[in-house]
């Protein structure tokens, strides 16, 4: 029985255990299938959870099933790996070593490398890449892991191994053999080994994504290896027909064999393209470059905004763009960058010989502006910084025309004269300079130096055209000086071979003579002048004057006929001096006896010419006809007449004598008397005064006043110079002292003689002479006091200057309508013409600062018609008032008319302000170029008015400021600021270069 139950026991026993593996399989099994269902979920960390439960229950099993556990530890270590955990590394390698049979023992290297190259960690990937491939044959996969492998080298810089992986694949199948080409050529670029790498990028030259870089770097072999022709073959058809790929470096690189076979045109436009396709900066050498081709080609103004860009840099380079942009701006006729940049590239040193052209071409760009003055200073400079320079002979001959334009004339004689060695241009400038300060001096009546200039002109005659000039201005000199020897100076140039200055000779003989009275050959001169001028148009003022002192040799020469013929031809064909021939044809009449017809004469002088100068002496010659023929009340009605159209002519005394002498012959004695009168009493010291005594005597007698006579005589021997020697000496004292300039002096003792004096004859002369004593010494206020009072009292002699005066005073005073007023009583107070015109232009300004345009526009016409000539400059005020009156009314259109003639017709100061105005109006219509050369033309041709001339450049830099050329506006405001001597102007272009930055 036992022995049954013991079999029953075991037997039940071994059931049981039987039931217990079974069981424990089943459950083993389960944890490695979760883990392998969870690895290919993705769960990785889960997954190798359950696959290190599995193996370690497994290790314990009785019977493992060990093909699953090296599984289970494989999928364990590559979810450690795409987990990332951190003893990845160290899974895998026991995976491996325990497991080195196993099929996936060298495939997890390769994954266990990729997670390293994937974090960055290039050094474990190679370790591992080259586990993955140890004793591994070639296929497929080592290949990609070879290119991994490679890879990682590369990214470690370790290009030999690199390259070595490199060229192993892209002589393979593998996919990765076109890229593996690629980086093979990148390392042999690197390393310079160009035909190597030429030959892997021609393999990927037509691959994406390579293709759009490989022709930049093919390029760049090919020009590194010097092979220009090639490279140009290669690189311009793909330039012509990109198809997408990337051309910059392309362009650049055929921009640069083209600049370096002086291929400037190509070479432009290659850098051009490179430009366009460029993002990102370019270097300033390639700017550079760029901007020369443009430069060489002519381009100049776009070779001067790639300049402009460098300019500013404190380096060699941008000096020589500096240097190169003045250049260019040169030849673009941008004078402003021209000087600018000249004048930032002679500042710099790293470049002598760019330094010393710089200050050289600096220079003639201050000359061709008309910058003199600065041009002397720059000058002065070269020639003691470089005494051996490049260009010393022409700096010496610039700075002696320069000199000679700035009407320095003596400095720059004075300079030639002591220069060691001279150019045949030198001694041409010092003939020219010595004719013009002979010129000069002849102008300021300094005739003895003006001859001694001329000789020296003469001493170089180079030219020969202006040695006769010197020769004739020599003659005039002379002729002034009344010398023996003007005669035969004048008789030798009738030979010369300059027809008009043998022309001007018989005119300046003819007056030799005639100043002489020797009228017979003054007349002969005058004759065989107006035969031979009469086409001369150049000569046509000169031809009307010799018509009319023909006239008047004849009329001296008392051949009446002759001289009616000549005025007459004077009438007919004179612009000039109609007035003077017609009444010097009433005078021939009259001396010829033909009384009503120089009646007639006179009366239509009187029609025709009321406005004349000569219009008082024509009235008074008609009434003394009038006497003669006994018609005095006629006399007396056409004195009357003069009195009230001149009442300040200085014929009033003769004319208030022959009215009194005309009243008196019709019996108004009483008349008479009052006329005689104010002779006595207002013209005592005039030679009718004396005259007039005796005729009031006369009057007084007829009309039985004799009684009255001995108190007028009386009053006339106290007024009159004569009456009282002690009188005569104070005022004379007084007017020693007035021409001494001793004014203050002179002034007590003018004060004091008419204190004493007040009635004198001379009391007008010493208020007229208070008055200018005042003036001299700036004490305009007591002047004016003065002045005023001459003209309210009618004082004719210095009526017409005081009035001038007190416009003038009045009109500095900012008192317009005061000096309205005076400048009109000049006006109305004498026949000299110059007078009159300087009256008109104190009326011009007056009206127009005191808003009256219209009368402006009225009285600018006046000047500009009726002799604006008289005074010099005249006209060309008148002009500039008239446009400034039409801009003022808005009258644009007339006003730029206006501006544009006045700058036609003279270089003076006027021109100047013209000109700053049409640069204002082209300014603010944002007209900036048209503004800018409008007022470089005023800087050019009027840089003598230093006003206006700083003014355009203040207004220059605000155009450039306008057309955001910052470059510019700090170089033309900091021109200002070298340059200017003006407070107020330097401190203006601080602000607006404050403002730039």
């Amino acid at each position: 029985m036992k022995i049954k139950f013991l079999i029953i026991f075991f037997g039940l026993i071994a059931h049981q255990i039987s039931a217990q593996n079974t069981l424990s399989y089943t459950q083993l099994e389960a944890h490695y299938n979760n883990g392998i269902e969870l690895f290919e979920k993705k769960a990785y960390s889960a997954a190798r959870k359950e696959l290190h439960t599995y193996v370690s229950l497994s290790e314990k099993s009785l019977n493992p099933n060990k093909f699953n556990i090296a599984n289970a530890e494989y999928y364990s270590a590559l979810s450690s790996l795409y987990s990332q955990a951190k003893d990845a590394d160290i899974e895998v390698e026991r995976f491996v070593v325990k497991n080195h049979e196993h099929p996936k023992a060298k495939l997890i290297f390769n994954d266990l490398a990729k997670s390293f190259f994937n974090k960055g960690d290039y050094e474990g990937a190679i370790k591992y890449f080259e586990k993955a491939l140890a004793n591994r044959q070639d296929n497929l996969d080592t290949y990609e892991i070879r290119y991994q492998l490679a890879l990682s080298y590369y990214q470690l810089k370790d290009f030999k191994n690199a390259l070595k992986q490199f060229d192993y694949v892209k002589g393979t199948v593998a996919p990765n053999a076109i890229n593996a080409a690629y980086y093979a050529a990148v390392i042999n670029f690197q390393n310079e080994n160009y035909d190597l790498a030429i030959i892997d990028l021609k393999r990927v030259e037509n691959v994406n994504p390579y293709k759009t870089e490989v022709p930049n770097w093919i390029a760049q072999i090919l020009y590194r290896q010097k092979k220009y022709d090639e490279l140009l073959s290669y690189a311009e058809p793909i330039i012509a027909n990109p198809n997408g790929r990337k051309i910059d470096e392309l362009c650049l690189l055929t921009a640069e064999v083209h600049f370096f076979e002086n291929n400037f045109e190509k070479a432009a436009a290659y850098y051009e393209k490179f430009k366009g396709f460029r993002r990102g900066t370019i270097s300033d050498q390639v700017t550079f470059r760029h901007a020369y081709s443009l430069y060489k080609v002519e381009n100049y103004e776009k070779a001067a905004l790639l300049f402009k860009n460098l300019a500013a840099a404190n380096t060699e380079l941008g000096q020589q763009s500096a240097y190169y942009l003045g250049i260019a701006s040169l030849r673009g006729g941008d004078l402003n960058s021209a000087m600018a940049a000249f004048d930032a590239a002679r500042k710099q040193n790293f470049d002598k010989a760019i330094q010393e052209e710089a200050n050289y071409n600096h220079i003639k760009v201050l000359v061709e502006k008309g910058n003199n003055q600065q041009a002397i200073t720059d000058l002065q400079a070269y020639i003691k910084t470089y005494p051996n320079g490049k260009y010393i002979d022409e700096t010496n001959e610039l700075l002696s025309e320069i000199l000679f334009e700035t009407n320095n004339y003596a400095s720059a004689i004075t300079y030639i004269e002591g220069l060691t060695r001279r150019t045949t241009k030198i001694d041409e400038a010092y003939q020219k300079l010595c004719y013009n300060q002979g010129v000069l001096d002849f102008n300021l009546e300094k005739f003895e130096s003006a001859i001694t200039y001329f000789n020296k002109s003469l001493s170089k005659p180079i030219n020969s055209n202006l040695a006769l000039q010197a020769k004739f201005w020599k003659a005039e000199s002379n002729y002034q000086l009344e010398k023996p020897e003007t005669e035969e100076l004048y008789r030798e140039l009738l030979n010369s071979s300059d027809n008009k200055l043998r022309l001007k000779s018989l005119y300046s003989l003819g007056y030799l003579f005639y100043n002489q009275k020797n009228y017979k050959k003054a007349q002969g001169f005058f004759e065989e002048f107006r035969t031979k001028a009469k086409s001369e148009m150049s000569l046509s003022q000169n031809y009307e004057d010799a018509l009319v002192r023909l006239g008047d040799c004849f009329l001296a020469n008392k051949d009446y006929g002759q001289a009616l013929k000549s005025y007459d031809l004077a009438l007919q064909t004179n612009k000039t001096d109609k007035d003077y021939a017609m009444y010097q044809k009433g005078l021939t009449l009259k001396f010829l006896g033909r009384d009503s017809e120089s009646k007639e004469v006179f009366e239509k002088f009187s029609k025709t010419f009321s406005s004349s100068r000569l219009i008082d002496d024509a009235l008074f010659q008609n009434a003394v006809l009038e006497m003669d023929k006994s018609n005095y009340a006629a006399a007396v009605s056409i004195f009357t007449d003069l009195l009230r159209k001149k009442p300040n002519s200085v014929l009033v005394p003769q004319v208030l004598l022959k009215r009194a002498l005309s009243f008196s012959n019709i019996d108004s004695h009483d008349k008479a008397i009052a006329d005689y009168k104010v002779i006595i009493n207002k013209f005592g010291k005039t030679e009718f005064a004396e005259e007039a005594l005796l005729g009031i005597r006369e009057s007084l007698n007829a009309t039985n006043r004799s009684e009255e006579f001995f108190e007028i005589a009386e009053q006339f021997k106290t007024n009159s110079p004569g009456g009282s020697s002690v009188q005569n000496l104070q005022f004379d004292s007084a007017k020693d002292l007035f021409y001494a300039e001793k004014y203050d002096k002179a002034i007590l003792s003018l004060q004091s003689y008419l204190k004493a004096y007040p009635t004198s004859t001379s009391a007008s002369e010493a208020n007229f002479l208070l008055a200018e004593s005042y003036y001299l010494l700036g004490n305009k206020k007591d002047a004016l006091k003065y002045y005023n009072e001459i003209v309210l009292a009618n004082q004719v002699e210095y009526l017409t200057k005081s009035a001038m005066r007190a416009g003038s005073i009045n009109y500095e005073n900012q008192n317009y309508e005061e000096a309205i007023q005076s400048y009109l009583q000049v006006v109305g107070s004498t026949s000299n013409q110059r007078e009159i015109i300087l009256a008109q232009e104190g009326l011009i300004k007056s009206y127009y600062f005191k808003g009256t345009y219209d009368k402006v526009i009225e009285y600018s016409s006046k000047v500009i018609q009726e002799g604006g000539n008289t005074v010099l400059g005249a006209k060309n005020r008148a002009m500039l008032f008239k446009a400034k009156a039409h801009m003022q009314k808005k009258e644009f259109t007339d006003a730029k008319t206006g501006f544009e003639a006045v700058i036609a017709l003279a270089k003076d100061v006027s021109g100047a302000e013209a000109k700053y105005y049409l640069g204002d109006m082209l300014y603010k219509q944002k007209q900036y170029d048209a503004s800018i050369k409008s007022l470089q033309e005023l800087a050019n041709y009027f840089s003598d008015f230093v006003y206006w001339y700083e003014k355009a450049f203040l207004l220059i830099a605000d155009n450039y400021q306008a057309k955001d050329d910052s470059f510019m506006a700090k170089a033309t405001l900091n021109s200002i600021i070298e340059n200017s001597e003006n407070k107020e102007t330097i401190e203006t272009a601080k602000q607006k270069l404050k403002a730039i930055k």
